[in-house]
This record gives C-alpha cells, structure tokens and sequence, in this order.
C-alpha cells in the first residue's frame, strides 16, 4: 500500500499527533469524527506537507525529499447539534527507486535469447551458458498510492456527549516496476516487468468525546475521547505485463501476463483513545493511545508480509498566552509534542521503532483574527545502524489555512 499520511492536520501534527480527545473549534479535528461538531463556524482546511529523509544502511547513505497536498476539508454547522463534513487527503503513498549493477559472465548470445521467446513466449528461456561477459544494471521502482474522499456527520448528544461517523471512498493506483538493462555494444536491451494495482472502495470510522467540567464557570475541563476504524478490504485490480525493447523499440510484442486480475487488500481493524486537560482558552494537555493489528493484513496475494500490531503513544501540549490580549503575540498558540512506537516492519529478527518530536504554531490572520495560518515542525527517526539494520531520519513541515465564515444566516433589516 506504501507509507500512511496518517490523520492529524496541522494543529495536530505539531502535539506529537495527539488530540482524539479535544478540540478547541477554531480548527478542524480530524482525529476524531465526533469533534467536528465543536466547529460553530463554516470552516475550510487546507494543508500542505513536505518530507526530507536520510537514510543510512552500514555505509551506505541517501537523502530525498519531496511534498504534497496534506489535506482539503470542509465543515459546516447544519443545526446547534449537527455538523456536516467533507475531506480529501492521501492516505498512502509509493514513491522508491533502487539501483543496482554487476556483470553477468557466461551469459548467452542475446540472439539466441530472443528467437527462444519468439517460438516459446517464455519470459526467463532456459539457454545454454555461454562465452560473453553482459554488463546487467537493475533498476526496481514504485510510484502512485491511495486517496481518501470522506463525509464526515458528527452528533452532539446531551450537554457533554458528541458522537460521529466518518464514511471514507479509498481510490488510487500503484505502479512497480522491474528492469534490467543489458549492457551490449552497439545495442541497449532492456526486459522489463511492469505491475498496475487500482483500489476503490468503501470504509468507516466512528469516534465519541465527552466533556466534562472539573471547575465552575468553564475553567477547567477533563476530555475523553476515542475513534475505531473498522477492518475492510479494498478491492483491487492487478494488470502484469512483460516487455523486451532494443534502443527503445520493441523486439517482441509486449506480453500481458495478467490482465486487470480482481482481488483485494484487507485493512486491519485501529482503535484510538485519549485523554485530555482543558484549560479554555488557555491550556491543552493531551495522551493519546493507538493500536492497529497488521498481523491481520492480507495483500493482493493474500499474504501477511511478515507485518506485526504496533501500538503508539502520542503526548501533547498546547499552550495560548492571553485570549483577550491586544498583543499579536499573546494570541498566537504554541505547541510542543512527543510520540513514540512501533512500526509493523522488522529487519532480520529486529522490530523498527519510530520516534519523533514536534513544535507547532498557529497565527492568527484577516480582519478580527478569525483566520489562521498554522505550521508544524516534526523530527524523527525510524530503525537504527548496525549489522543488516537501516536507520531513516527525517523532518516534515505541515502548513495548514483555516478559514472561518458564517453561513445560513438570515438577514434581518431594522
């Protein structure tokens, strides 16, 4: 499927990705389908992500970088209890190329290689060795990934209690490819194994928050919330073909192997759950716990990929100076976080750990400060060095534009 986006936006990202449990209405928490009722205004979301990585294997080390689209969200009050939503983010993404070469001795005349398949279609003939030494270059890439189109419904039940459900389309495509390039003079002959999967289907999520007053007059509040992501499999589509090119022409006609073959990807059940200090207006202390079982992952080809549950714990802080300030400053939201946990993969017998801290922003903006521009800054480290090990560290910004407005107002003229 690729690496997830994961669901926190940018106000979020920047509490160590925590906050199932709280929101403060000004912007859109899409942690927790219930707590978008919180949104008394009209509210559009808008993010953007960027990535750098450097990654180091024994003495071997690469760095990359790249960015896109985070999120596009809108939500809007339809009653004082009812709040309707709609999103669309990328939920995973495939993005890798791995380059290798050596020399291929005792191979056999290309010639004989290609009148074999022409009468036989075989993809890997079976030729005698022979006297020539081949010049062999690998290349194995991957691009694409999948997107989630959500409507999100969030209730408020009683005083204290909100409850939602997010109803999610998943669509995309991933494209991997396996070539090898074959050195001879006078002629570059390339065989390549080309693979297209196209998902789409149907998913849900439902969440509940609950607000309880510790102190009078709204001063202190405890927060609890919690989301689950029911387990679904996404129907897939997988065509395979094989191609043979000389100088970039075809020597033999492409071969489809397999063509627009049907199966699916079973997404393993996740539930979320937090709790949160609220100081309104002032302070946000929050916990948060996850739990995803990938030993229930199945893929295309109903495998589990060796993949294990991971369980992840999110720390965050949030920290406004004065509300009612008339300096810019003291209106500004500051955030630190913490999170750490395990990822599904190991390498070798070893489990890959993921850790990271963050710092976040969020700036009031426009006429009357009711629109926000919010950066968040993490840092992080997956896997470590060592014998067969891989350690990846890396550093995201997610900037994000909230923009507030009144709709459905009737006007009345004096």
């Amino acid at each position: 499927m690729g690496e997830f986006y994961g669901d926190a936006y940018s106000d979020n990202a920047g509490m160590g990705q925590s906050g199932v449990s709280t929101s403060t209405g000004f912007q859109i928490n899409n942690l927790n389908p219930a707590l978008w009722v919180r949104n008394r205004f009209t509210t559009l979301d808008i993010g953007l992500i960027g990535q750098y990585k450097e990654i180091v294997s024994g003495a071997k080390k690469q760095g990359n970088a790249g960015g896109n689209l985070a999120y596009v969200a809108l939500s809007f009050p339809i009653s004082p209890k009812w709040a309707l939503g709609i999103s669309l983010k990328p939920y995973t993404f495939v993005d890798y190329e791995n380059t290798s070469s050596r020399n291929v001795s005792g191979a056999p005349d290309i010639n004989d290689y290609i009148k074999n398949y022409a009468t036989s279609g075989t993809v890997t003939p079976d030729l005698p060795p022979g006297p020539g030494v081949i010049d062999a270059q690998y290349v194995v890439s991957g691009k694409g990934g999948i997107n989630k189109a959500s409507i999100t419904n969030s209730f408020q039940i009683g005083k204290y209690l909100s409850v939602g459900l997010e109803t999610s389309y998943f669509f995309g495509n991933v494209r991997k490819a396996s070539e090898v390039s074959l050195g001879i003079p006078g002629a570059n002959y390339v065989v390549s194994l080309n693979e297209r999967s196209t998902y789409s289907d149907i998913a849900f999520r439902g969440g509940a928050a609950l607000r309880i007053p510790i102190k009078k007059d709204n001063k202190l509040n405890l927060n609890l919330g919690g989301t689950y992501s029911f387990s679904t499999t996404i129907n897939a589509t997988q065509t395979t073909s094989f191609e043979l090119t000389q100088s970039g022409f075809n020597v033999v006609d492409p071969d489809t192997l397999q063509n627009n073959l049907s199966g699916g990807l079973k997404i393993p059940e996740q539930f979320q759950v937090g709790a949160s200090l609220e100081w309104p207006f002032k302070m946000i202390v929050s916990v948060d716990y996850n739990h995803q079982s990938w030993s229930n992952y199945r893929n295309f080809s109903n495998s589990n990929d060796n993949l294990k549950d991971v369980g992840r714990f999110n720390v965050g802080l949030e920290y406004l100076p004065r509300f009612s300030s008339l300096n810019y400053f003291d209106l500004v939201r500051y955030r630190i976080g913490f999170s750490h946990g395990k990822t599904p993969y190991t390498i070798g017998k070893n489990d890959v750990n993921d850790t990271n801290v963050s710092i976040g922003f969020t700036f009031p903006m426009g006429r009357g400060y009711q629109n926000f521009l919010s950066l968040a800054l993490v840092g992080g480290q997956r896997g470590n060095t060592g014998a067969g090990m891989i350690r990846e560290r890396y550093g995201r910004a997610v900037l994000g534009i909230t923009l507030l407005d009144r709709w459905f107002v009737k006007q009345k003229i004096d």
